[in-house]
């Protein structure tokens, strides 16, 4: 039997390699925190918060009233984009109402959809079965490490999805369009009471 040539630059590689995945598989063990800081920051800023009483809870509500504020225009902006550019007819019959020739790319646009999907699946899974349904008390990372890496890339793909689906109706304007759709869609999250 003959044994396999092994060239001088891999051999000198080899305990570089070693060493590379050794580190990675110590750093994959260990973590970089002991707990997350439940507080927020901007009371640790002003000094705990507490002294103040009556102002740091007016503080609070018009910071809370505020993202709800904020929440709410998204949400209205994304929906007079989409009866601006008909998006429910554009969906629904697969092209501008008129123009039957600028039509969306429908495999494109199922993908879109799946991922998106997808996605939404991840998030009831985070959100509502492992607090409310499971009561578990540790962390997502902790629980279910792979979830926020999934959930990342099947919003990344949806978005990359519908914007190929819409190329052909609105060009280069379908990646910010998409995007401010993804907002609205994304900050109705603020008004589901759970």
């Amino acid at each position: 039997p003959t044994t396999p040539s092994v060239s001088p630059l891999a051999r000198s590689a080899l305990p570089l390699v070693g060493a590379v995945m050794k580190a990675v598989r110590t750093a994959a063990g260990t973590r970089k925190y002991k707990q997350v800081e439940l507080t927020p920051l901007n009371d640790a800023v002003d000094g705990g918060g507490e002294d103040d009483g009556e102002s740091s809870t007016g503080q609070q509500w018009l910071e809370y009233m505020w993202r709800k504020l904020l929440a709410l225009l998204w949400i209205l902006c994304a929906l007079a984009l989409s009866m601006f550019l008909e998006l429910p007819q554009v969906i629904m019959t697969g092209s501008v109402p008129g123009k039957p020739s600028r039509a969306i790319n429908v495999f494109l646009f199922n993908t879109g959809l799946a991922c998106f999907g997808g996605w939404c699946c991840l998030a009831v899974y985070l959100i509502a079965w492992l607090k409310y349904v499971k009561k578990i008390e540790t962390e997502w990372e902790e629980y279910s490490p792979r979830a926020i890496p999934v959930a990342t890339i099947c919003a990344v793909f949806s978005l990359i999805s519908f914007c190929g689906a819409f190329w052909p109706i609105w060009g280069l304007l379908s990646i910010p369009i998409v995007f401010l759709l993804f907002l609205g869609v994304l900050n109705t999250a603020h008004f589901i009471p759970i």
